[in-house]
């Protein structure tokens, strides 16, 4: 039986608020900067319509603009229909160029449904579509009801299944529905851990530079700025009168030393407290489910992320520990999927791919069992690297200090002598930790990888998921007779840790490639 659902009438609204803040974010840029440069300042609030203020017009004829996005909005709630079949879902948009997608339920990788607080507030869901074919979701609808999303997941969880399950794809809602499998809890983060992991996160410091740099611009700043560093102003003990008893190279009084101090470590209260308050917010009753073969979590507090995850389409496992989490017996597991989201430079990791961001060491082996059944991360065996490893990883170590420090004599002449054992006994020991702490492991399953001495990465890929093994020898590996060997992944992104083993045996490095490719090529590749 198909059904055809459109979409709710409140998507004209959102659809034209994001044209509008699509306007209204240069226009701030530019009232803003308009403020900071040279001339006149333009008041907030106190323009009207044949104002002389050089700049005022371009506001006015910048509304019109707006009437096009109005009209488009109307268009696509007119026009957007979601439509249900035996095997696929039906997406149609469109009035003079009509699109009709047809994707295959069993080709679904993901169903995200966010929900910010409007959202909530008039009961609908934007929902994106992946479908792991590219870094971009297959479809993004917004929005639909609440109830509309709900029947969507059932009929396509349901399609998805009956696939699998029936020699005959058409016959997909013929008969009865499958029974709902029974969900259980794997990860839930309480207040506490949350606050925990705001703590290690530590970005707070981002979120108040953004602040200041706003507040800045927009000239709220400008008497406290004037307080501290203004020569006319006098502020004992302030910021400006330690700079400048600093640059004539006098003596501070220890009090003023104890203020400056205090200040600082206020400072760092601060950017802790806004940065586990974030934490609080963005990660609101974190939840990981597993419902039958798949995974879904859910998280936020202000924006409601749902997410689900089938278990065949992840391709990597990542666990990660720095040396905070060390400190608090702390790690984070993490998992990669293909179409995972497009990673831009400088952005944060994809959340919905946070299998726990924050969980004990205890509880990680059974978890990772959850995920990967036929991997045992308690009985793994590493594999070392090669004999020799540290010989060549203190090599470049040493001569990228020496390249650094030479130069430095010369302008701080004996200083530099007194820092350079020191210098270099540091890369010495970063070199023999790293080289430590390096390992492999490979079953028929699954090949891992483990490197990292102060943050330190595990990292486990399928053999079934694997799309290319590399064998790569640098002038300097022949010489030492050493080679290295690259697994890669649909969906690895280039910030993400890879299962790349450095410094291996030649006679290793071949074994180990060939085997990798033969299992990978003797395995059937499903999405």
């Amino acid at each position: 039986m198909l059904s055809e659902h459109r979409l709710h009438p409140a998507s004209m609204l959102f659809l034209f608020g994001r044209s509008l803040k699509l306007f209204a974010l240069p226009g701030l840029l530019f009232l803003v900067a308009g403020r900071s440069s040279v001339g006149p300042p333009i008041p907030f609030g106190r323009w009207v319509p044949g104002d002389s203020q050089p700049g005022g017009e371009w506001q006015v004829w910048m509304m019109v603009l707006l009437i096009p996005a109005a009209f488009v909005a109307v268009a696509r709630y007119l026009s957007f229909r979601v439509r249900y079949e035996g095997t696929e879902l039906v997406i149609r948009s469109g009035i003079i160029f009509r699109n009709e997608r047809h994707v295959p339920y069993h080709r679904i990788q993901n169903l995200e449904a966010v929900q910010n607080v409007f959202h909530r507030a008039l009961g609908v869901v934007e929902v994106r579509v992946e479908t792991g074919a590219g870094k971009e979701p297959e479809a993004t609808i917004s929005v639909l009801p609440a109830a509309a999303f709900t029947e969507m997941r059932r009929r396509v969880f349901e399609g998805r299944t009956r696939v699998g399950e029936q020699a005959d794809p058409a016959a997909a809602f013929d008969g009865p529905a499958p029974r709902a499998a029974e969900a259980r809890t794997l990860v839930h983060l309480p207040l506490r851990e949350l606050l925990l992991l705001g703590f290690l996160e530590n970005r707070g410091l981002i979120l108040i530079g953004a602040a200041y740099g706003l507040l800045w611009e927009i000239g709220l700043l400008n008497g406290l700025y004037n307080r501290f560093f203004d020569e006319q102003s006098y502020a004992p003990g302030g910021v400006r009168l330690t700079l400048r008893t600093i640059r004539d190279g006098g003596s501070l009084p220890l009090g003023q030393i104890a203020i400056v101090l205090a200040g600082i470590a206020g400072l760092l209260v601060v950017v802790r407290l806004v940065s586990m308050a974030w934490a609080t917010v963005r990660l609101h009753d974190f939840r990981l489910t597993r419902t039958g073969e798949d995974l879904r979590t859910e998280f936020g507090l202000l924006t409601r992320v749902a997410a689900t995850i089938p278990l065949r389409r992840i391709q990597t496992l990542t666990i990660r520990e720095g040396p905070l989490q060390r400190l608090v017996t702390r790690v984070s597991v993490r998992i990669e999927t293909a179409g995972g989201g497009k990673l831009e430079p400088g952005a944060r990791m994809n959340e919905r791919e946070w299998l726990a961001p924050i969980i004990h060491p205890s509880a990680v082996p059974s978890l990772v069992r959850e995920v990967l059944p036929e991997f045992d991360l308690a009985a793994v065996s590493w594999q070392p690297v090669h004999p020799r490893a540290f010989r060549r990883a203190v090599k470049p170590a040493l001569f990228g200090t020496l390249a650094v420090m030479l130069p430095l004599a010369g302008l701080f002449n004996w200083w530099a002598l007194v820092v350079l054992p020191v210098a270099i006994a540091w890369a010495i020991l970063v070199a023999r930790q790293r080289v430590r702490h390096l390992g492999w492991a490979a079953t028929d399953d699954v090949v891992a990888f483990r490197s990292g001495w102060l943050w330190r990465s595990v990292t486990v890929a399928r053999v079934v998921k694997i799309q290319a093994v590399t064998r790569l020898e640098s002038p300097f590996d022949r010489r030492s007779a050493m080679a290295r060997v690259r697994v890669d992944t649909a969906g690895a992104s280039e910030r993400s840790h890879r299962v790349d083993i450095p410094y291996l045996a030649r006679d290793t490095a071949d074994g180990l490639c060939s085997r990798l490719a033969v299992q990978a090529a003797s395995t059937e590749f499903r999405w």
